[in-house]
């Protein structure tokens, strides 16, 4: 199917939106797909999740490529805000994640990095972002175990992206959970879509690109 609009999206966003007459979705995009989607036809261009370690992964130099054919293309929430951070003048940035890695505050890659069950999207490993926003929320409302939260981000970030499981994020917890905080809280900060970083960042980017793709096809109306 030909579409005006076409989004990557994989696990930021499950179960993900119903393909419309113009705004098609894809799965989490790999190195040549927005060139691809640029082929087909697209006008504008959602960039959300991507692959990182399975397969090459989309590259600045194709993001830098793709705009230059005149194509609008929003980034957001997961490999997206990485690479509008890396093209500003190629890709416009999206959601909080974005202005995170863009004001310095969130430096590197793996920081939205997860692995996940093929078909369905459900995470095995979960993204480092969402475990400093479970911390984050957890502070507020224990703030005795301030010290023991920063810890869990420090272990947790020294595991592999791939190893970032509920089971290990809970076996680093230990500290955390022994200050009185349960583990069914942490977890619902850890795993519940109104606490989720990347899915509140994902919906932005979509009712963007849904914005721009509306903007671009009354210009060509008028």
């Amino acid at each position: 199917m030909s579409a005006g609009g076409i989004i990557f999206l994989g696990p930021s966003l499950v179960p993900r939106p119903p393909d419309t007459s113009h705004l098609q979705y894809r799965p989490p995009a790999g190195r040549g797909d927005l060139e691809r989607a640029a082929d087909s036809g697209a006008r504008v261009i959602g960039l959300i999740d991507g692959v990182f370690g399975q397969t090459l992964a989309v590259t600045p130099a194709e993001v830098r490529a793709v705009a230059q054919r005149g194509i609008r293309l929003l980034g957001g929430a997961s490999i997206g805000a990485l690479r509008a951070c890396e093209c500003p003048t190629a890709m416009q940035g999206i959601g909080e994640i974005w202005q995170r890695f863009t004001c310095g505050e969130l430096t590197d890659d793996d920081e939205v990095a997860v692995t996940f069950l093929p078909g369905t999207y459900q995470l095995v490993a979960h993204p480092l972002v969402q475990v400093r926003e479970a911390a984050r929320l957890a502070a507020e409302r224990y703030p005795n175990a301030r010290e023991e939260l920063g810890q869990l981000i420090t272990e947790v970030r020294q595991l592999p992206f791939v190893e970032r499981t509920l089971e290990r994020i809970r076996e680093a917890a230990a500290p955390v959970l022994d200050t009185g905080l349960p583990w069914p809280q942490l977890h619902e900060w850890l795993t519940a879509p109104e606490f989720d970083l990347k899915r509140r960042d994902a919906e932005v980017v979509i009712e963007a690109v849904t914005q721009a793709l509306a903007a671009a096809r009354f210009a060509s109306q008028s």
